[in-house]
């Protein structure tokens, strides 16, 4: 098939291309080698500035092309929607994916609408939880959007019963989590790991990586390793990641930050580590995401705890002693020692990117399918169109 896939260039602190990074780069990667001719055509939001370069470039078989939204929001989208039709229309896609946000899933289905093709959808979060959702309109057309969908994969089983209850999909949706690359995240050695990182090789580390911010619940993690510390001399805390705005560090030889790892340097942190935090407060955004760092800890063979939130009891299912309540330090200091003190593993294989790009093959597989063999008719009921 040839698949025309949508997507935001800069998440989680990277940037898509340049980076090679995350489920947007890795499921177009594995749909190129099941064969399918995939052009990705990626918005950048903001001015890094790195300039984009510019026309086609192919990285692992796909063909990407970057474009740059530009200061006026409202008028860099229209414009993007006028090129994706010349895309389009030079692709004959036979089915479009929207990825990563609101507003390409709505451009998705816009397009889609437009040439008469399907499309599909991948809710890597609950995207009502983001800020764009708040400006006028875009909840009702992302609502639209997946209620007309042929195909929609979601992030974790949460996500995809409020897909079906309350968006009310008709069309296929499957749950296809996040994944992992092994030859990134698999256990190695912990001394050599933390000589790597310069990190002492003799003391006690927990630590985490990601979104180092208060609505990913660090405070509480910081909270609780002030309790901890006072009484573990040789415990020190490590972070990597993108810093929260109002989350300051302590200035303290005993909490270390290493910055924005390359995604390939976050396994060395998790051998390194004694004890991995998979950190999150209750929000709607916890309740339906998957933490990507849940299933690299467990790659890595890392004692771990996590937040008792969203779909981590069901993961954590005979493991409960690893999950704290969120926003309670004295709880996950308390799952923490426990671990320190009896280190347990979670017996859980990770998936690849591999087998989620299988799953993600086959769901278009299937989307596509059905599509073809619905009337025409009935496909062009699809409401008001936003562009």
């Amino acid at each position: 098939m040839r698949i025309l896939f949508l997507t935001k260039q800069q998440y989680m602190g990277k940037d898509l291309l340049r980076d090679r990074f995350g489920r947007f780069y890795e499921l177009p990667r594995m749909l190129a080698l099941h064969d399918h001719h995939v052009r990705g055509v990626c918005l950048k939001y903001w001015d890094d500035g790195v300039t984009s370069a510019v026309g086609r470039q192919y990285l692992d078989d796909v063909e990407w092309q970057s474009f740059q939204l530009g200061k006026n929001w409202v008028a860099g989208f229209f414009r993007h929607f006028q090129r994706l039709k010349d895309i389009a229309t030079d692709l004959a896609p036979d089915i479009i994916v929207g990825a990563s946000d609101a507003m390409h899933v709505i451009l998705a289905a816009s397009l889609s609408a437009r040439v008469k093709v399907p499309f599909a959808i991948d809710l890597y979060d609950d995207f009502e939880s983001y800020w764009a959702t708040k400006l006028p309109g875009i909840t009702t057309q992302l609502r639209r959007a997946v209620l007309r969908a042929s195909g929609i994969s979601t992030v974790s089983s949460n996500l995809a019963s409020k897909v079906m209850s309350e968006y009310r999909a008709t069309g296929i949706v499957r749950t296809i989590t996040n994944a992992v690359c092994p030859e990134f995240f698999q256990p190695g050695d912990k001394i050599q790991a933390r000589k790597k990182l310069g990190l002492p090789e003799s003391e006690k580390l927990i630590g985490t990586a990601g979104d180092l911010s208060r609505e990913r619940g660090v405070s509480t993690l910081l909270q609780a390793f002030q309790k901890l510390a006072r009484g573990k001399k040789n415990l020190r805390l490590v972070l990597a990641g993108r810093l929260g705005r109002r989350l300051p560090i302590p200035a303290n030889g005993k909490v270390r930050y290493l910055g924005e790892l390359p995604h390939r340097n976050v396994g060395l942190l998790f051998n390194a580590l004694d004890v991995g935090v998979v950190s999150n407060r209750r929000d709607q955004f916890a309740e339906s995401c998957f933490p990507q760092k849940f299933y690299e800890m467990i790659a890595c063979r890392l004692p771990m705890v996590a937040a008792d939130i969203g779909v981590m009891r069901g993961l954590l299912a005979g493991y409960e002693n690893c999950l704290y309540q969120p926003e309670n330090a004295d709880c996950l200091a308390d799952a923490i020692e426990k671990q320190l003190d009896t280190p347990a593993g979670v017996d859980i294989s990770a998936p690849t990117w591999e087998e989620r790009g299988r799953d993600f093959h086959e769901l278009l597989m299937e989307a596509s399918t059905d599509w073809n063999s619905v009337s025409p008719l009935m496909m062009n009921v699809s409401g008001r169109r936003p562009f």
